[in-house]
């Protein structure tokens, strides 16, 4: 989400068309957002607020809203998450779903369940996919390369899976389709993120399996290292029980490196036919792309060349020109 913010904002920076105005937080945690905010916006005449993060202030004096809808997994799944969201769940996004002009999904799967989950009208949502860094597809020197090689202390070969270890994200048919290859066939796996909610199954998994030479938690990337991390990987693994889109497919396909994949939520819709499927726990199936990437080079060469294709489909500009159509119209 962060990512998406940062992006979007420094894309929007460069349109003559529109007058951009980031509010980068406004007094206490509830009356700054839902007051204050809203109020000095007013104040300074703005035509549109956007929400880019699921949710609106409840107050906005007149001003038309916009909201990003980033995932809606939580309604369906809720064990997956830490309780006590009531109050964003059951208020807050239903609430700004209904009441914006405009409501952006990054993902046909997100739209379809914004439909499904709070009957938003379907002339009111817009699909506009994230972007890419172009720089996940540039040439990393080769002292970058030796930097992160060192620093995270790296094997020549290796597997990444990239996002925070918790439950969603699973890790588990990660390591079990691991388990599944003998020694002599396997690489270690990195697992480039912090630990989140409910993480300590994963490390527990790591020990049952007898995997814990064979897998290590790197913990959060500099983000000036993820596109070496992602260029010198074998595979990228992202076997997600659900995603409302998926980013680090489209920054694995940017940087050329082979992905496998589920097939939850919107991740095939982002993958297209650049990369191997798989059911979500289908740790069996999973291992068997696994060693297909290890063993045919061939196959690793089609994949690269057909994820940089893909990758070259999305871009921030273009996310950013789409989200200023929605202004627009919002503001109309």
């Amino acid at each position: 989400m962060a990512r998406y913010i940062r992006a979007l904002v420094s894309s929007l920076r460069e349109s003559p068309g529109i007058r951009l105005r980031v509010y980068r937080g406004a007094g206490p945690r509830v009356v700054g957002p839902h007051l204050l905010m809203p109020l000095r916006m007013r104040l300074e005449g703005a035509d549109v607020l956007h929400g880019p993060a699921n949710g609106l202030p409840v107050l906005r004096f007149g001003i038309r809203g916009v909201v990003t809808i980033q995932d809606l997994t939580i309604y369906r799944h809720p064990e997956w998450f830490p309780p006590r969201q009531w109050l964003s769940t059951r208020v807050l996004v239903p609430r700004s779903v209904r009441e914006a002009r405009i409501v952006i999904a990054p993902s046909q799967a997100t739209r379809r369940d914004a439909l499904s989950l709070f009957g938003v009208g379907a002339d009111r949502v817009r699909v506009i996919p994230y972007g890419v860094e172009t720089e996940y597809g540039l040439p990393v020197s080769e002292a970058v390369r030796s930097e992160v090689r060192r620093e995270l202390d790296l094997p020549e070969r290796y597997l990444l899976q990239v996002g925070t270890v918790q439950p969603r994200k699973n890790y588990e048919t990660s390591l079990r389709a691991l388990a599944h290859l003998p020694p002599a066939e396997r690489v270690p796996l990195i697992a480039a993120g912090g630990f989140g909610w409910d993480f300590q199954p994963v490390l527990r998994l790591v020990q049952d399996l007898g995997l814990k030479d064979w897998v290590r938690f790197a913990g959060y990337i500099r983000t000036r290292h993820l596109p070496a991390l992602y260029q010198m990987a074998t595979a990228v693994l992202f076997p997600s029980l659900d995603e409302g889109f998926g980013l680090p497919v489209l920054e694995a396909f940017a940087a050329g490196t082979p992905v496998i994949t589920s097939d939850a939520g919107a991740l095939p819709e982002v993958a297209g036919d650049a990369a191997l499927i798989c059911p979500a726990t289908d740790d069996a199936a999973l291992a068997e792309h696994i060693r297909a990437v290890l063993r045919q080079a061939e196959l690793r060469a089609r994949l690269s060349a057909a994820g940089r294709a893909r990758a070259m489909l999305y871009s921030w500009a273009i996310c950013a020109a789409g989200h200023e159509a929605a202004y627009r119209e919002a503001a109309a």
